[in-house]
């Protein structure tokens, strides 16, 4: 039996027994359409034609307000300085506001706070800067909505302050000239824009109906880069975007791009998520986001090259670093003690700041708990990040801990904190105290369940009609059930991930499970499993297949796993650290996994024990025993030399003797041991002698012959019986009922 990671459960669909097909898409995909509200039933059938949404900025109810001031700045020359964020959002929205103010003339410069010495937001010293640099108008971009502070500073000083953002909000709001923020504003139909979402809006405001499609390329790279749900606005400022990219005249995005190997004809979500956006976020990390934001208003070729290729170099950089905390973090904590902790809090004193939170995400992901990484700041205190995976709430569970903590700030699944030294262990343990009681196996929704045979090329391709993906709409999950694994093999450069194939009534697609290289020892032959994963297609040769992504899996069959062969149990013997051995598991109630390690005393022993402990799983493993027996013929020789000879010393001439003959030391004083055992001889000070009486004896009732000869029998029986056979013999051990049942 396998168990599988996360707790699986069916998404809710919409009963295709209530509404007429279309018979343009598979079934399954109208119903996943209506399940994500993607389409309503009198629009599906043009599902696939369906009109781009974008909502009139001046829906947001101070956009006016806003277009006329910036006017006005525009027309009396008045400088305007755009304070953005360090994140791919951040530097995105900055770009278009730039772009868009410089393309109406007017004096913009923009400024990015520094992650390591400034942090996120407004602060003071900037905006004091601001103040004396002359400027009369300050735009956020991504950020502003907790300044208040701030937002005093600049009133004061008569600078008017337009904030334009779209996180959490606090009690008080900051006094400013204007708000756009979709969450406050009730009369702007969507709540959940980017924060270059917005500065989209802006700019479709000012410029109205001469808007460059490149400001929708930028967009949808914040909008990708911030995670915000996939829908409604958001989804078709994605496509359009995607679309522009293609196409893109902006100098910058085409040399990230081209160093990022991209292909720009064919760019997808997944590219922008997994190439653009990281180096976009990069230079936050590693060094200053306004690098980012230079790369992106760049007008010429050189220095665009010039430009992508630092912000190359940094995303280099990030990830050599990046892999580098992770493999120190990970060693940090063994799998024992991380089995008894919900909350980890790994720390060390050299690790660069810009890189917790993704170290963070990946091994929260990789435990399935809460993960903070942690490092010194700049203030004497330990600063880092922490991520969870559902079911944590991690806002909540840090405001029961404040008196332990400095500063925190984030939300349910993210969260930043600033803390003393003396207090970590101290942390960890209140807030694994505080969760002791909590369950927090992640859920899966699964959005179909079908055959192999519907999974054809066609299918997958109509899948992707409900493309762009991503938070909100991620890819779908599919199920399939009682299917067949072969043609398992390791593979990577670390032999790190898995293909193998999947089979059902005749029908096979290829599967791949990236990292998973355990589980391949699971996947055992003639065995039913289910599996959940993503659909892709697979060009090879100008060839297009089904590759079926893996996600989790999952068998409620008996296995056997055969590790019999010594380099097989070599490479997986890490993986079975909380097995039972053989030899232990009659001292406990139950038995899970199983380690036959050694030779049983016999065959009944063994199929008894199976039937008593009802293991979920069995492990074959090479034997180490060694087995010691003789043939008859050697037996007759042996006492035929001693009846000859005796008293026969035990030394190195006699042993080479018997060599001679064909029998090993290890049989000559099996041999002996067995006659001394019947009385056929005495071994006295180092000889054989023979005895005064002999009496005729049945060699096999010596205590070392019955061993050896059953240790014999167990080994031959484990060498030579098939994997089938085995399971067939271990399976009806564990269905037979025990006496005390």
């Amino acid at each position: 039996m396998l168990k599988s990671m996360m707790h699986w459960k069916k998404s809710d669909i919409i009963d295709e027994n209530e509404r007429e097909q279309t018979g343009r898409l598979h079934p399954a995909i109208e119903q996943l359409i209506l399940s994500r509200k993607l389409a309503t039933p009198d629009h599906l059938a043009t599902f696939h034609q369906e009109e781009l949404i974008q909502h009139n900025p001046f829906l947001f109810s101070q956009m006016s307000k806003v277009v006329e001031r910036i006017n006005t700045a525009i027309d009396e020359g008045q400088p305007i300085l755009i304070y953005g964020d360090y994140d791919a959002d951040g530097v995105t929205g900055t770009s278009i506001l730039v772009r868009c103010l410089r393309e109406l003339g007017a004096l913009v410069d923009y400024y990015i706070p520094n992650r390591f010495y400034e942090g996120y937001g407004p602060n003071k010293e900037a905006f004091r800067q601001a103040v004396e640099d002359g400027f009369l108008l300050v735009i956020t971009v991504d950020n502003g909505i907790s300044g208040i502070e701030e937002a005093e500073l600049l009133l004061e000083h008569g600078v008017d302050l337009i904030i334009t953002d779209h996180h959490q909000v606090k009690e008080t709001l900051p006094r400013a000239y204007a708000i756009l923020h979709p969450e406050l504003d009730e009369t702007y139909p969507f709540h959940h824009l980017s924060g270059a979402g917005v500065a989209l809006k802006v700019a479709e405001a000012l410029l109205e109906e001469v808007i460059p499609e490149d400001f929708y390329a930028i967009a949808m790279l914040g909008t990708i880069g911030d995670v915000v749900p996939l829908r409604d606005e958001n989804r078709s400022i994605v496509k359009r975007g995607l679309v522009a990219l293609r196409d893109t005249e902006i100098e910058g995005l085409n040399a990230i791009m081209q160093l990022a190997n991209t292909d720009k004809k064919e760019v997808t979500e997944v590219n922008v998520g997994f190439e653009i956006c990281p180096r976009l976020n990069a230079p936050g990390r590693m060094d200053e986001a306004s690098l980012a934001v230079k790369c992106l208003i760049c007008e010429e070729l050189e220095e665009a090259m010039q430009l992508a290729r630092q912000i190359e170099e940094l995303n280099t950089e990030r990830q050599k670093t990046t892999q580098q905390v992770l493999e120190e973090a990970t060693k940090l904590v063994d799998s024992e003690t991380l089995a008894t902790k919900k909350v980890v809090i790994l720390y060390s004193p050299h690790w660069h700041e810009g890189i917790l939170g993704i170290v963070a995400g990946r091994l929260a992901k990789q435990w399935q708990k809460a993960v903070f990484v942690v490092t010194d700041d700049h203030e004497g205190f330990i600063k880092g990040s922490a991520r969870a995976v559902e079911g944590y709430h991690l806002f909540e569970l840090l405001s029961q801990c404040q008196p332990l903590i400095e500063r925190f700030g984030g939300h349910a699944l993210a969260a930043g904190i600033t803390f003393d030294k003396k207090n970590l262990q101290l942390l960890e343990d209140q807030m694994n105290e505080l969760l002791k009681d909590t369950d927090f196996t992640s859920t899966l929704t699964i959005d179909l369940s079908l055959p192999l045979a519907d999974l054809d090329v066609s299918f997958v391709e109509q899948l992707q009609c409900l493309a762009p993906f991503g938070e909100g709409n991620r890819p779908p999950l599919v199920e399939v059930r009682d299917v067949y694994v072969n043609q398992v093999k390791m593979i990577g450069n670390k032999m790190q991930h898995l293909k193998f194939t999947l089979e059902q009534k005749g029908h096979s697609i290829e599967g791949i499970a990236f990292n998973q290289a355990p589980l391949a020892m699971y996947l055992t032959k003639d065995t039913r499993f289910s599996f959940v994963g993503e659909l892709k297609i697979n060009e090879w040769n100008g060839n297009h297949s089904v590759q079926f992504h893996f996600v989790d899996v999952l068998c409620d069959e008996f296995q056997l796993i055969d590790l019999r062969n010594k380099q097989a149990y070599e490479q997986r013997k890490n993986d079975l650290s909380l097995a039972t051995p053989y030899a232990k598991a009659k001292e406990l109630n139950e038995v899970d996994l199983l380690v036959i390690d050694q030779l049983p005393t016999s065959k009944e022993e063994l199929l008894k024990l199976i039937q008593e402990k009802k293991p979920n799983n069995i492990v074959m493993a090479p034997m180490e025993t060694a087995v010691t027996f003789a043939s008859r013929e050697k037996f007759i020789t042996v006492y035929r030399v001693i009846k000859q000879h005796a008293p026969i010393p035990l030394n190195h001439q006699v042993m080479n003797y018997f060599l001679r003959l064909g029998i090993s030391k290890n049989e000559l004083l099996f041999i002996l041991q067995v006659f001394f055992e019947v009385e056929l001889v005495i071994i006295k000070n180092g000889s054989v002698f023979l005895p005064d009486c002999v009496a005729k004896r049945d060699l096999s009732e010596a205590a070392t012959y019955q061993l050896q000869y059953s240790k014999l029998k167990m080994l031959e029986f484990f060498e030579l019986t098939t994997w089938a056979e085995l399971k067939h013999i271990f399976t009806t051990a564990r269905e037979e009922i025990t006496n005390e049942s």
